[in-house]
């Protein structure tokens, strides 16, 4: 005969009040029996089981009714989406935690150096710099709807239907992405791969046995990625809301991604790579890119009105642009030319 505890006794080898107990059961998530004698609730192994996962559940932050949602419907995909979304609540809050710290750092420096008048003034301007800072890593949107185009995007890759042919080397941007980042380097490091895709540039680090991670704002390019390469480990993030500890990866690899962010999210995307690669550690991004505004317009000129807007859709690199935010950092950018719209740029 299977063991029945008393609420008393559940509450005492969870160390929670009775009320919580009662507040789960009020709630649909636990369902104990009543004896038929007395209509005391009693509790079987199985509701045991089911509330410590709740108190799991709980730990993660979920809600009561995302903790309802998974019971009902436990598919492992189900599942995992909610741990998505909880990992994006998160991130989401760390960051803007770290942007209140790094504010309180600036704040009370000026608070030892300044006099009184001066300092209340920069106060106003840190906290103002603050909030369009976290506005702009909020407001990023996916107007190019990556979860739909997933399913066909190695296909468009393979055809590259566009007349600017912007997919005609991307065999080979992979392949020299992969060697710009691993020349001189031993197989014991930390590579991350944002904007990772369906996974065909991490595939080029996996089969050669790297320890690499990676990141991507779609769910659903995830999912391919996942599917294709099952040892992959992969993160839901952006370039604007890395979601890593300072420090954390030698090498940081991206391949037709960062032109989805224009300048001033280029700014921030390349602080926050900053913040988590190492000291002496390496950025490589093979992208759409014009070396200044002068090959730009030049470029613009010789091109038809609808290869125009394919450009303007997107958000092409200045490449002197990057120089100089890097430089800001103490970092030097290198450039190959891969054909007339990509570049490799290394960052050291």
């Amino acid at each position: 005969m299977n063991k029945r505890y008393t609420i008393k006794e559940v509450s005492e080898i969870f160390n929670i009040t009775k009320n919580k107990i009662r507040f789960y059961e009020k709630k649909g998530l636990i369902n104990p029996e009543r004896d038929k004698f007395n209509n005391y609730r009693y509790f079987k192994e199985k509701d045991l089981i089911k509330l410590q996962t709740i108190l799991m559940y709980r730990v993660l932050d979920l809600s009561i009714h995302d903790i309802k949602d998974i019971f009902n419907d436990n598919r492992k995909d189900n599942e995992l989406d909610h741990f998505y979304n909880q990992w994006e609540v998160i991130n989401s809050r760390m960051q803007k935690m770290k942007l209140i710290r790094d504010a309180l750092k600036e704040l009370m420096d000026i608070i030892y150096i300044s006099d009184s008048k001066e300092y209340k003034g920069k106060m106003v301007d840190i906290i103002k710099d603050m909030n369009e800072i976290y506005k702009l890593k909020e407001d990023w949107k996916d107007k190019w709807d990556f979860d739909t185009w997933s399913k066909t995007y190695d296909e468009t890759v393979k055809n590259d239907p566009s007349s600017l042919k912007i997919y005609e080397n991307y065999e080979k941007i992979l392949n020299n992405t992969f060697k710009t980042a691993t020349k001189d380097k031993t197989k014991d490091i930390k590579i991350l791969d944002i904007g990772v895709g369906t996974g065909n540039l991490s595939k080029l680090f996996l089969e050669r046995g790297y320890d690499i991670l990676g990141l991507d704002q779609s769910r659903e390019m995830l999912n391919v990625a996942k599917n294709k390469f099952p040892n992959l480990k992969l993160r839901p993030g952006d370039f604007l809301k890395i979601p890593f500890e300072n420090n954390s990866f030698d090498i940081i690899v991206s391949t037709y991604a960062f032109h989805h962010l224009n300048n001033e999210e280029k700014k921030v995307a390349i602080k926050e790579m900053i913040n988590v690669l190492n000291k002496n550690g390496r950025i490589v991004i093979g992208d759409l890119m014009f070396e200044d505004d002068k090959e730009k317009e030049k470029i613009m000129k010789s091109l038809s009105k609808e290869e125009i807007y394919e450009i303007e859709d997107e958000y092409y690199s200045n490449i002197k642009f990057l120089e100089r935010e890097f430089k800001s950092y103490g970092k030097k950018l290198e450039k190959v030319r891969i054909d007339k719209f990509n570049f490799i740029i290394e960052v050291n």
